[in-house]
């Protein structure tokens, strides 16, 4: 994928796992918005898709905020034909030591 669709994959799938987090915890809110604090975010690369599923699993049977996301309707490139197609894996918020066990084999984009 290119940089470009790259980011706006990962964007897609942290904003999802984010709105769940805040649905489950709306106290919270004011953190992410009145305090500037979001925390870190970092893009890591899976090598397929049942790398991705794989930890998917592993974040939603560790109770983390997870979204797994399918782009779909979009032409571009070999893979991407219209058909829907997962791009991206968001965990979290969550604490590092929550997500090394799941994250640990993926490498930085």
């Amino acid at each position: 994928m290119p940089p470009g669709k790259l980011a706006s994959q990962a964007v897609h799938a942290a904003r999802i796992s984010l709105l769940r987090y805040i649905k489950r915890h709306p106290w919270r809110l004011h953190e992410f918005l009145d305090l500037n604090s979001c925390g870190s975010a970092v893009t890591l690369n899976g090598r397929n898709l049942a790398d991705l599923e794989r930890a998917w699993g592993q974040a939603r049977a560790a109770g983390l905020p997870c979204a797994l996301f399918t782009d779909s309707g979009h032409v571009f490139g070999e893979h991407f034909s219209g058909a829907p197609i997962v791009t991206a894996l968001a965990i979290g918020p969550a604490g590092r030591g929550e997500m090394r066990q799941i994250t640990k084999r993926f490498q930085c984009v």
